[in-house]
Formats: C-alpha cells, structure tokens, sequence
C-alpha cells in the first residue's frame, strides 16, 4: 500500500505469519535488553542496554513494585464472555458495551483470530474499578519510560509537552486494549503492523509475539517479573534523522493453537500517544519540524494494522 504522505516510512516485504508450532520450531527468542525505572531515570542491566532498546524496538522492563496485573489479567480472561453468574461477571459482558468516540469498544477483527476492546482513558469509568485503577498506573509506568526516553536522547524538557501531545505531561491519549485470540479460527493471530503511538507497554503470559528486527522474524517472548515495552510510530518518525534513531519495528501474533481444553491465548497493553489535536514532528537540526496531523497520521497508520494485505507493511 502506497501512502502520499510526509510520515510514510518505505514499504515492509513481510514472510507469511505462521502458526504458534511453526514459530517455536523455526525462530529464535531475541535477547532483549532488560531495564527498570529508578525514579525518573530507566537503569538497563548492560551497558549497550539503552542502545539495543531503541534499535531494537523492544526491551523487557521489571514490574515496579506495587503493581498488580492481575486486574487487567481477569479483564482480558472474560471481557468476551456473556454473564454466568459468578464472581467474574464483573469483567464478562463487554462484546455489546457501547463506548463514546473513534477506535473504541468492542472489534471482531474479520481477517483475525484477534477480538479485541479499545477504550480510552477519558472513558474508564465503564471499566470494573480494579481494572480502571490498573490502567492508569500501567499509563503512568509508560509515561515515566518515555520521559526517561526523550531525557536520554537529550530532547530538551521545554519542548517534551509539544512535541508529544501532551503525553508527557501525563495527559495525551491514553488507551488501554484488551487482547483475546481465538484458536478455532484457523487464520492469523494478529496481522503485522506497528504501533502508531509513542510507547507501548504490553502485558503477555505466552508466546506468540514475532517481531522483524534486521531482516527477519524473531520472538518476543515475555519473561516472569516483566513487562514489555515497544516504540511505535510517532517516536520513530520523530527521531528519524536524529543521532540516536528509535526504530519501530513490525510485529504481529502468530496463529494461536490449542488442544480442545487449553486455554487461549489473551494479553492487555497500555497505547500511548499524542493528544488527536495535536501534531506529528521531526526533530531536525535541534528543532522540532511539524508534519502532519495526529489525527491523519492515526488513519493512515490503523488502516495499515486491519486490512488483510499480509505482504507487505
């Protein structure tokens, strides 16, 4: 797909998806550099750690203390499910919740094993309290990163609330997406794709994240006592003709297969991106340079994540 456009990155040759047993047989795990949050600083364990992170795409970063998933864990577990009278129908029910404003509530996603619910932070009073509470600490871990992030890459602090919407300031867009993927159905996990926004922050307990890094399919496989972390297309945009690049890169879900009793595969993340009134820059020659509007730079990405064109991205 050709896109006229001042934020269109080159065209993607992608392999064909392959099944949940295809992937675990033929690629490998990458090592991804592992990080924590001291305070408004990100500490890796290596000392290319920081490095590796932003070429990479992805990090594992440690669950801060005093974070519970496991809200969000029972939300993505049900969300999809009708009522049965018992203590998780507080998460069940969602599949007919309707939730004001773009890209939110309930999708059946046609070319997908993926169901999925969207809802942005404005809206989390529909949320079960606990997962509402979840959500807006897993935001805050998402924004202390990219605050840590822009420091790094000596992006200066005065112009962080412009160039990012908001977000670093704790506002921005905010949205919080709970994944179920229905082995019964015999297509692709997830297409391929990259994250529109700036940070996203993925809670997984299976394997079946792939990621193209250098020229081929690699797993991103989560690891207990972490979350992980991958930069999405604004970050990446933005620091494209900068000294220390941040890459994006693409990544789908595999097709989930499970014996008649397992369960399916399920997973939330936290999307982080600019306010949709704000606007999408270049940071060149120690400036930022506008490019286009959030909000077309948004279609142009999503329509890219939902079509069925496996070729290419």
């Amino acid at each position: 797909m050709t896109i006229a456009s001042p934020t269109a990155r080159a065209p993607v040759t992608l392999p064909p998806m392959p099944s949940e047993r295809e992937a675990a047989a033929v690629h490998e795990p990458i090592r991804m550099a592992r990080a924590a949050l001291d305070g408004e600083r990100l500490v890796f364990s290596e000392p290319h750690g920081f490095a590796r992170a932003i070429s990479e795409g992805f990090f594992l970063l440690a669950v801060p203390e005093g974070f519970d998933p496991g809200p969000g864990d029972r939300f993505a577990r049900h969300f999809f499910e009708e009522p049965r009278g018992d203590a998780n129908d507080v998460y069940r029910g969602y599949r007919s919740v309707a939730v004001p404003g773009d890209y939110q509530g309930y999708f059946d996603r046609p070319h997908d094993q993926w169901e999925n619910f969207y809802i942005e932070r404005g809206n989390w009073n529909v949320l079960p309290p606990d997962v509402a509470r979840m959500g807006a600490a897993m935001s805050a871990i998402g924004i202390r990163v990219l605050r840590a992030v822009l420091s790094e890459l000596a992006i200066p602090q005065d112009c962080w609330p412009a160039v990012t919407g908001g977000l670093s300031d704790f506002a921005g867009h905010q949205m919080l997406a709970f994944n179920h993927f229905r082995s019964d159905r015999p297509v692709r996990g997830s297409k391929f794709h990259r994250d529109s926004g700036w940070v996203t922050v993925l809670r997984s307990t299976d394997r079946g994240l792939l990621a193209y890094i250098d020229g081929r399919l690699r797993a991103v496989d989560p690891q207990p006592g972490f979350l992980i972390v991958n930069f999405g297309s604004s970050i990446e945009v933005f620091t494209e003709r900068s000294p220390q690049p941040v890459r994006a890169n693409v990544h789908g879900v595999v097709r989930t297969e499970r014996d008649e009793d397992a369960e399916d595969r399920v997973s939330f993340v936290t999307f982080l991106d600019s306010a949709l009134d704000g606007t999408i820059h270049r940071w060149e020659d120690g400036r930022p340079v506008p490019l286009q509007s959030v909000v077309d730079f948004a279609v142009q990405e999503v329509q890219r994540t939902y079509d069925g064109d496996d070729a290419t991205l």
